[in-house]
């Protein structure tokens, strides 16, 4: 970046973002619980200008064309515990900045639960950008609309207690983003933008529109017959050998599956028995089938439930297969990504971006991403493991500021000449799926089958 550029270039309220950041990270909440977080985010977006308004529900999302209300908007009620802050006319074409806001459940940390994934560094980045631009005033120049969106849900766990929110009408879909896109708030013309943190690395910072894998979850239960273990095994079927085969089964297939594909099946055995004198009655197998691309996926969900079927029927054990929908796999917008790495140039050196990131994790994004254009950008300055009790930032102003920066400077080259280049890549884009199709695909991948082996 040039002198002229630097001086001119808004600057992010370093103090502020790494405040928001502490808070939010000292607030870890499960899916769909994220209520203490939701508080917080909406209090600092509150604060942004006197222009703020609350709406009450998600109902004032329909506006007519023409009737936006001054200073930023605030809606309420979507998806149990999102995040929505909108400033500009509802009808104008719109900048979407995504963060996730859930924590992880985490071995080892307190309470069990930990933002072992970053999710809260997104949210403070994001929510810091989102202000930078309302001071800019780039968003009404561009006669474009800006929107935060704090999604819950991103992390696809603890599927019994979201399948029981969603049997008590609280939700349809089992993530967060899935829900945001039933409940049309990518339906108007928009693009996203989303971070991502990453551990430090020797051999990148960056990472400019990497791709992810898409999966589904699969959930096998297997039912014997119990008995004395040791007086009578003869006479129980033992659902945790059948579940054994069945995992056996699982690994003997790996050698069918194409290398090009990244299949990764990583089956856990979550019940195995009641006590150790009776023969088990019921064992459960959780698991996600993930692949490169949905052909993949389909075909290493055959072979799964091939295995499982084996196992099952070599003891004579009944067999229930629960599917849920999980994620499709993440291709992002190449026009996003000219404009991301664009501004990731100028704050870091070439060799330490990496343009080509082939990720097997799996995020929600990947679904946006089949309807808008999306840019990710992911950044170090985290040590430990992802997903592990000892992810935490080692270097502040790279695990928050610069990232914040690079996005607010994105932000700029896309709203910049009135927009020019965001209504150019929201025109271009060609969706993979239309939203009724979406959502029909998603839907379809609920299922629970049985099979009667005794």
């Amino acid at each position: 970046m040039n002198n002229q550029q630097q001086a001119n270039f808004p600057s992010i309220d370093e103090k502020e973002l790494y405040r928001l950041a502490a808070r939010l990270k000292a607030l870890p909440e499960p899916g769909f619980f994220e209520f203490e977080t939701k508080k917080v985010l909406q209090e600092f977006l509150a604060n942004i200008g006197a222009g703020a308004e609350h709406a009450e529900s998600a109902g004032n999302l329909a506006k007519p064309a023409g009737t936006a209300s001054p200073g930023i908007r605030i809606i309420d009620g979507l998806a149990r515990t999102a995040v929505l802050a909108e400033l500009g006319d509802p009808e104008a074409p719109a900048l979407i900045l995504l963060a996730d806001i859930d924590a992880l459940p985490t071995p080892g940390a307190p309470g069990g639960i930990a933002h072992s994934c970053g999710h809260y560094a997104q949210a403070a980045i994001m929510a810091s950008v989102f202000k930078a631009l309302v001071k800019s005033g780039l968003p009404e120049r561009a006669g474009m609309r800006l929107l935060f969106l704090g999604a819950p849900a991103e992390e696809y766990v603890e599927l019994p207690r979201r399948m029981e929110l969603k049997k008590n009408g609280e939700l349809y879909f089992l993530s967060g983003k899935q829900e945001l896109i039933r409940l049309g708030i990518f339906d108007t013309p928009c693009l996203v933008l989303k971070y991502h943190s990453m551990e430090d690395s020797s051999d990148r910072e960056l990472t400019v529109n990497g791709s992810l894998a898409g999966f589904m979850a699969k959930r096998a239960e297997f039912f014997g017959k119990p008995a004395h273990a040791g007086a009578h095994p003869e006479d129980g079927i033992n659902a945790l050998s059948a579940a054994n085969i069945a995992l056996q089964a699982i690994h003997a297939q790996r050698d069918s599956l194409k290398d090009e594909d990244q299949v990764k099946i990583h089956p856990i055995l979550t019940q195995g028995g009641a006590v150790v004198n009776i023969v088990p009655a019921k064992a459960v197998i959780e698991t996600y089938v993930r692949a490169r691309n949905q052909a993949a996926l389909a075909d290493a969900a055959k072979k799964v439930d091939r295995s499982f079927r084996a196992g099952a029927l070599a003891l004579g054990a009944a067999l229930r297969i629960t599917d849920t929908p999980g994620y499709q796999p993440l291709l992002a917008s190449p026009a996003m990504g000219e404009i991301l790495g664009k501004a990731a140039l100028n704050f870091e050196a070439p060799e330490r971006i990496d343009f080509d990131d082939r990720s097997n994790a799996s995020d929600d994004i990947g679904d946006v991403a089949c309807l808008v254009p999306i840019g990710q950008l992911g950044c170090s300055g985290f040590t430990g493991t992802i997903h592990s009790k000892d992810f935490e930032p080692s270097d502040p102003s790279r695990a928050y500021l610069k990232p914040a920066n690079i996005l607010f400077r994105t932000a700029q080259l896309l709203l910049e000449d009135e927009g020019a280049a965001a209504r150019r890549i929201i025109k271009e884009f060609k969706p993979r799926f239309s939203k009724t199709e979406y959502l029909a695909t998603v839907e379809s991948m609920f299922s629970i089958r049985d099979f009667r082996e005794v």
